[in-house]
């Protein structure tokens, strides 16, 4: 859900948010893992797809977006109209996205960020914004990771030069025919 958040209330809003899934399981990962997406998303009625997305964007809004920020904001180069803009670039696709592909609470909080950059009034306040963003969004990551089939790549095997050159080889050999 949409609020009129000030940058104040949404650094509260994301730290009540991180206390609550530390150690308990965020409800729309509890969702995912048992086949509710709350959308369409997901090809021929599956959700496999949309978790593999989703633990993609997840981990890059973790790992690079949030960690690049936090650095950015730390040097004097890179000054708060400009720290605003990359944020609000650097997350335009997630924002329309993370909902839609079942993280439905973490897709609201990028929502409510996406419209509150404009309010943020200095570089600490943001450094603060862009910090507990990094810690929500790695915690995410965690719980997805924990729900991830991983199993499931033993049907995908590894092909060795050996089998990869007798599979070319046969497809060679089917296309001359």
């Amino acid at each position: 859900m949409m609020y009129n958040y000030t940058v104040p209330q949404f650094i509260e809003y994301l730290e009540k948010q991180i206390n609550e899934i530390w150690l308990d399981e965020p409800h729309d990962i509890f969702c995912i893992k048992n086949g509710y997406l709350g959308s369409e998303a997901g090809c021929d009625g599956q959700f496999f797809s949309p978790l593999v997305m989703l633990s993609g964007e997840i981990r890059c809004l973790g790992t690079h977006i949030f960690a690049d920020l936090s650095v950015f904001c730390r040097q004097e180069q890179f000054t708060l109209d400009l720290l605003k803009i990359m944020l609000k670039r650097m997350i335009s696709t997630d924002v329309g996205v993370i909902g839609f592909f079942g993280l439905r609470s973490y897709g609201e909080t990028l929502k409510n960020l996406d419209a509150l950059i404009e309010k943020i009034e200095s570089k600490s306040q943001f450094e603060e914004l862009i910090d507990k963003m990094f810690t929500l969004t790695n915690r995410y990551q965690m719980w997805l990771h924990q729900i991830f089939p991983w199993g499931f790549g033993k049907f995908m095997p590894r092909r060795s030069p050996e089998q990869f050159a007798e599979i070319a080889a046969k497809l060679k050999n089917k296309a001359e025919t």
